[in-house]
Parts: C-alpha cells; structure tokens; sequence
C-alpha cells in the first residue's frame, strides 16, 4: 500500500508527523508512507521545518491520500497551483482529511 501524507505551510504537527509515525510501523510489511509537499521544504506555525519526501503529484500513484490540516488549510483550497497539482480518484483511492 502506497499512502501519500499531504502536508503545506503552516500545517499541524499533529496531524502530518503522528501520521507518518503511526503508519510508517507498516513500512516492515510492505507499505510505503510518503510526505508530499509543493514544496522543497514546508513549515508548521510553530516553526517546525519538514521536507517533503514526494512532490503533490505522487498522490496520483497512492493508495491512500492523507490530507493534514493547518492554519492556511482555506488558502490551500483557493490555490490553483497548489489544487493543480493534486490527482485524487475516489474511486481508486482511500482519501482522508484532518
């Protein structure tokens, strides 16, 4: 199973590094769990700095897209860019948000 965690700017610890935490355990049996990110490098509010393992265009290859939130969660939505680069097929994939 290949998971995609969606994490941008301003996002929640909470939600992107438990994820990948608590999924990755899965990793010994086959599982691939990725940090997607637009960019090189995303960082939480609080400052804490992640970088991304995939571009948002490996989603279209995931299994599973986990979508963390944040504190721009509604700027994201309004981003063309940002929406442009996310494949998402709800009929072919697990898609969860935070």
């Amino acid at each position: 199973m290949n998971i995609a965690i969606v994490t941008l700017d301003c996002f929640n610890e909470l939600d992107s590094l438990i994820a990948a935490g608590i999924l990755g355990r899965m990793v010994p049996h086959g599982w691939s769990v990725r940090v997607c990110a637009p960019v090189p490098v995303v960082q939480s509010r609080s400052g804490t700095r992640l970088e991304r393992q995939e571009e948002l265009a490996w989603t279209a290859s995931a299994d599973a897209v986990l979508i963390g939130s944040g504190w721009r969660t509604r700027d994201w939505v309004e981003d063309d860019a940002i929406m442009n680069q996310l494949r998402l097929d709800p009929a072919r994939q697990l898609i969860g948000a935070q």
